[in-house]
């Protein structure tokens, strides 16, 4: 096993580990775009809301002003000298007496108040009996005001110089300046001009200064009655109220206009309002940084991703040790092996012979090429190495169910041979004699021969490895000198 095989330990735990975070990356970005589809049709379905209550309230303030009588039954009137203005409230004794109910619950129902010029307190003024006959609009507008979060403020603001409002605290803060600029404001002017009668108005994002300084959105449309110009129904849309909710993501929603839709169009997640009835031309975006994608990335899937670098350490760490392990054998294997023929080298033999299976007789044989010498003279090296290996072939083919088989160097070749027949060990060490003095010509013109040695023990008997080789060897030297290509035999 090549030692190069070690890059795969960090290569291939670090491709799934890509491939993991590439899953979970994707997952968390769809989820993130659907969480900002979510809230984009929550922001656009509260702004269409907001048009069906305003064009609602437009149909029941004009049938208001078919009604020919009117009153302001239970209600507290406060005139402000100083600020010639007249305050109209519910009146909270007269809510306080409805025992079935919590006092601050009905006055947190009824969260409305009706203001202008000083006149409005004289039951005998015309405004008086104007106003009154549209006093039962003002609890309609307190629940709605008071059924969205969203919602900053809803008012009937009248041609004839006064308001009607939820929250309270609108009407109530009124002073005459503040009631000129009302009808100064942007929303009223548009409205005035405003020949669709089913068209809604709108204002830019703007700071209400006028209570809370809070950013806000006005939508609006004019009130006629037999094509005459009474007021103005308007809704305040707290612009932070409207995007934000419990979904983290709301938090990087924002709400412009389309004229700078080319210099943001870099970002993702981008989508025109359309609203029924009027001309909205702002679009949603999710603006958010790489990097605060990134964090919130790593924040939302810390869980996930730690697990995977977990499973990451412990791959590369498994895999680690594996292939150390699968090193140490092959640099062991390849200690014990003999480069040229494949056959086990002294030290690789001497360690088999632990694990070998003991039958009744245990025989160390060795065969020597005889001649080699001459073999390398006249064919060369190169032939003389085909020669060792072709013995190893011989060898290895006739002891490899019964020997092991090695070559302790040069043209020496040492096989242990385990029997349960001595006539058997003898017959299998005599074949490869006549094996390679028979088939030896296909390497070497003419051919050549073996010699052998053998020394046979049994296996009942105690005995040291290097008193069988010298054995063996004594026994090969007589086989040498009587004639060669011969085993004999202890």
């Amino acid at each position: 096993m090549p030692k190069s095989n070690f890059k795969h330990i960090f290569t291939i735990p670090t491709l799934f580990l890509v491939l993991f975070m590439s899953i979970v990356l994707d997952n968390y970005l769809s989820t993130v775009e659907r969480q900002v589809n979510r809230e984009y049709e929550r922001i656009i379905d509260s702004l269409q809301r907001s048009i069906k209550v305003i064009i609602s309230l437009d149909y029941n303030l004009t049938q208001l002003y078919a009604q020919n009588s009117g009153g302001f039954y239970n209600h507290y009137f406060e005139l402000d000298a100083s600020e010639d203005v007249c305050i109209i409230s519910p009146n909270d004794s007269q809510r306080t007496n409805v025992k079935t109910q919590d006092p601050s619950e009905l006055e947190r129902r009824l969260d409305y108040s009706i203001a202008g010029s000083k006149e409005l307190c004289d039951s005998n003024s015309d405004l008086y009996k104007i106003a009154s006959k549209k006093v039962a609009l003002a609890p309609v507008l307190s629940f709605i005001n008071d059924y969205e979060k969203y919602l900053h403020g809803i008012y009937f603001i009248s041609k004839f110089n006064y308001i009607i409002s939820s929250p309270k605290e609108i009407a109530e803060n009124l002073t005459k300046d503040i009631l000129d600029i009302i009808y100064s404001r942007p929303y009223w002017k548009k409205s005035i001009d405003n020949t669709n009668r089913k068209y809604v108005t709108f204002t830019p994002p703007y700071i209400d200064a006028y209570i809370d300084d809070l950013q806000v959105i006005t939508f609006s449309t004019p009130i006629y009655y037999k094509n005459l110009f009474k007021g103005v129904i308007a809704i305040d849309l707290s612009v932070e109220q409207l995007l934000r909710s419990h979904n983290n993501v709301s938090n990087y929603i924002q709400l412009l206009d389309s004229d700078k839709y080319e210099e943001l169009e870099q970002y993702h997640y981008m989508k025109s309002v359309t609203l029924p009835n009027t001309e909205f031309t702002y679009f949603l975006y999710y603006k958010r940084s790489i990097e605060e994608r990134f964090i919130g990335f790593l924040t939302h899937d810390i869980k996930s991703l730690t697990l995977i670098f977990i499973i990451y350490i412990l791959t590369m760490l498994s895999m680690f040790f594996y292939q150390t392990h699968l090193s140490q054998r092959y640099f062991r294997d390849l200690a014990q092996e003999d480069p040229m023929t494949g056959l086990y080298n002294r030290r690789g033999f001497e360690m088999s012979l632990q694990d070998q299976v003991v039958k009744k007789y245990v025989a160390f044989a060795i065969y020597d090429i005889d001649d080699f010498k001459r073999i390398n003279d006249i064919f060369g090296h190169d032939i003389g190495d085909k020669a060792i290996i072709y013995v190893a072939k011989i060898l290895k083919k006739n002891f490899r169910d019964s020997g092991i088989v090695s070559r302790f160097g040069g043209e020496e070749f040492v096989i242990c041979i385990n029997e349960d027949s001595r006539v058997s060990l003898e017959n299998i060490c005599e074949r490869v004699i006549t094996s390679i003095q028979n088939s030896s010509g296909k390497v070497v013109k003419g051919g050549f021969t073996v010699s052998g040695g053998v020394a046979v023990i049994d296996s009942q008997q105690k005995y040291l490895f290097e008193d069988a080789i010298k054995t063996a060897d004594s026994f090969l030297y007589k086989a040498k000198k009587d004639g060669k290509n011969r085993v004999y035999f202890s």
